[in-house]
C-alpha cells in the first residue's frame, strides 16, 4: 500500500511510483495499463518481489514483504508466485514437459510429486501430444502456453504476467488470455497482467490505469471500446 519508487536523488530523481495503493483478491484477473514510463512494469516487479519500493508495503497472503530477507523473498517467489513474460524464456535443450517442471526441479523437489499436476497442466494448455517437443519444435503460441504451464505447475497464489501476448498474433494471444482467465477461475489464483493492448485488457475482470506513477482510473468487466475511450481521455489529460 502507498507504494513509492524513486530512482536517483536530488534534481535528477525519477519517481516511478507515487503512492500506489491497490488490492488484488484471489480469483481476480486484473490488467494494468499505462503509457511507457507510467510505472506499470515497476509496479509488477515490486509486487513480484523482484524489486523493492522506496517506501510503502506489499502484503501477500498476510505476509508483509519488507521484513523478509533476500533468501525468504526467493522462497516466497518460488512457492507462492508464478511469472509469465513476453519473451518465453524457455530452456532450448529441454522438452516442453521438462520446461514446465523446471520450477520444481530448481526447488530440489522430486518430479514424481508433480506427476498429476503435470498432466493437469498439459491438458489445460492443450500440449499433451507435444510434451516431448523442444521449444524450437513449437510455435510461438505453444511456447507461451508452456511458459504459462510452468508458471502454474506449483499452484502459486499469484501469477504475474508482463505483456504475455506481446509477441503473438491476435488469435494465438486470445487463446493465451483465455488460459489465464480460466486459471484464475479454476484455481482461485490472482492473475495480474501488464499490457498495452486494449483487446488483451478487455479479457480481464478489472483494468487499472496508471499515469506518472499514480492510479488514475480503473474499471471492472471492461469492454474494448470503453478501454479505448479511457485511454484517449487519459492521453488528452496528460
Amino acid at each position: 500500500m502507498d507504494l513509492k519508487k524513486v530512482h536517483g536523488e536530488g534534481s535528477t530523481a525519477v519517481r516511478a511510483l507515487d503512492g500506489v495503493s491497490l488490492r488484488f483478491p484471489g480469483g481476480e484477473f486484473a490488467a494494468i495499463m499505462g503509457q511507457s514510463g507510467s510505472g506499470k512494469s515497476t509496479l509488477l516487479h515490486i509486487l513480484g518481489a523482484l524489486d523493492k519500493p522506496t517506501s510503502g508495503t506489499v502484503t501477500v497472503g498476510g505476509t508483509e514483504l519488507s521484513g523478509l530477507s533476500d533468501r525468504k523473498l526467493t522462497l516466497l517467489r518460488r512457492e507462492r508466485m508464478g511469472f509469465v513474460f513476453q519473451f518465453f524464456n524457455l530452456i532450448p535443450t529441454l522438452s516442453a514437459e521438462e520446461n514446465i517442471l523446471l520450477p520444481a526441479l530448481i526447488s530440489g523437489e522430486k518430479v514424481g510429486r508433480h506427476t498429476r499436476r503435470l498432466e493437469e497442466m498439459l491438458d489445460l494448455v492443450g500440449l499433451t501430444a507435444r510434451r516431448n517437443h523442444r521449444p524450437d519444435e513449437l510455435s510461438g503460441g505453444e511456447q507461451q502456453r508452456v511458459a504459462i504451464a510452468r508458471a502454474l505447475i506449483r499452484n502459486p497464489d499469484i501469477v504475474l504476467a508482463d505483456e504475455p501476448t506481446g509477441n503473438l498474433d491476435s488469435k494465438t494471444g486470445a487463446g493465451v488470455l483465455d488460459l489465464l482467465k480460466e486459471s484464475a477461475a479454476r484455481y482461485g489464483q490472482t492473475i495480474i497482467m501488464v499490457t498495452h493492448d486494449p483487446r488483451a485488457a478487455a479479457t480481464a475482470d478489472r483494468v487499472v490505469f496508471l499515469a506518472d506513477g499514480r492510479v488514475v482510473d480503473e474499471t471492472r468487466s471492461p469492454e474494448h471500446d470503453e478501454i479505448l475511450e479511457r485511454i484517449k481521455t487519459l492521453e488528452s489529460a496528460g
